[in-house]
Order: structure tokens, then sequence, then C-alpha cells
């Protein structure tokens, strides 16, 4: 791809949920390190509902425990919402060329793709910018060193400096009430003051996804 510069503007922020303590950019990077299964599929299903309700959200399913059904009890209408699973690097990227321009594109497991490097993530990267996808890159590790996210971070996605987005995203409960806490690692530049971490009470949010109709 060449060089193109372009002149800076706005752009359209995107919040999971109301109370979700920043937004997220459309047309931005976004890596994510989940401690447990319970946020994995709680915050990805509030991201890609927020997202539902702009455009097209292609979910690509490496492992983890998110299911496209849980959408379907918070959000009215998941006509847009494709899914598909791979466990090679090569499909993402062949995939990258065909999903509709300014969509989201999420990668649940993202660093257990066969065939991932430096230079596909690199290239994954360069061919969502180009397209101005949305991408959400995630991963659920066993364990997850909570005293070296960075490290962790450049374990799974080689360049997290790459990334305009790092957050951590953990669930946890107690007598009953629930609360999600977010480690913004990195962020847009306007957004630097919000660096740092974040709690916020998600009883509402959580229960249609813990107490299914």
């Amino acid at each position: 791809m060449a060089l193109v510069f372009t002149a800076p503007g706005e752009r359209e922020e995107v919040k999971p949920f109301e109370g979700f303590p920043f937004g997220i950019s459309r047309g931005s990077s976004v890596a994510v390190l989940f401690s447990d299964e319970l946020s994995e599929v709680f915050l990805l299903a509030y991201i890609e509902r927020a997202f539902l309700e702009r455009g097209k959200v292609y979910h690509v399913q490496v492992s983890g425990g998110f299911s496209p059904l849980v959408i379907h009890r918070i959000a009215t209408d998941t006509g847009n919402l494709h899914f598909g699973r791979t466990y090679r690097i090569q499909d993402v990227i062949r995939a990258l060329d065909v999903v509709d321009p300014g969509s989201a594109l999420v990668v649940s497991g993202f660093p257990l793709l066969e065939g991932r490097n430096g230079s596909t993530v690199v290239e994954v990267l360069e061919r969502a910018s180009e397209r101005d996808l949305t991408l959400f890159l995630s991963h659920t590790p066993l364990v997850l060193n909570e005293l070296d996210l960075f490290g962790e971070f450049t374990r799974y996605f080689e360049f997290p400096e790459l990334f305009e987005y790092l957050l951590v995203a953990r669930v946890k409960s107690y007598r009953g009430h629930y609360r999600l806490g977010i480690s913004l690692l990195r962020a847009p530049g306007e957004l630097v003051s919000l660096l740092g971490e974040h709690s916020v009470p998600i009883d509402k949010e959580i229960a249609p996804i813990l107490n299914p109709k």
C-alpha cells in the first residue's frame, strides 16, 4: 500500500453501552484481552450490537466461548451479523478483501491462528485500514499475567504499539452484583486522560445474558 496523506477529521465514536467509560472510533484497530469467558461473551456481544446499529459486523471465531446466539438476547435486529470460523491467518487476510468497507470485523482467539507472525499481523492491520474497517482482535488466554499486561499484549499480538486501543476486560461479581473492569493501556491521543483503570456497574446489561427468557 502506498503512503497516502489525508486531512485529519472527526471520527464517529461508538460505545458498547451507556456508562462505558470511552468511545471506540469507527475505522480504528482494537486489541482486547479477556481475563475470563464471561467478560468475553459480555463485552463482545455489546460491542457487536453497537456496531450492528451502524452497519455490518463480521465475526470470525477461532476459539473462545463466544456465541452469536447471545446477541439475539440484547439486539432487536441481527440481520447484518455474519459469522464464520477458521484456524488459519490467511483465511482472515482473504476475508478482509471481501467484507463490506466501513463494517466491523471481530476475530476472537486471533493469536491462535496458524501462520500468525509479525508480518501477518501488519498485513491484517494494513488491509483493515485500506477498507476503513473497525477491527477487533481478541483473546481469552487460560492464564493472564495481570502483573505484565504490556508483555501479554506483545506475546499475543506481536506489535501492540500498532493498535489504536489496547484494553483488558474482566467481569467481577460480589453478592449478586456485577462490575466490568477495564484496563485501558493505549488509546488515541484525545483519550489520553482516560488511560488507566475503570470499573463500571453492569447489573442491568448482564442480566439478559445470564438469564435468557
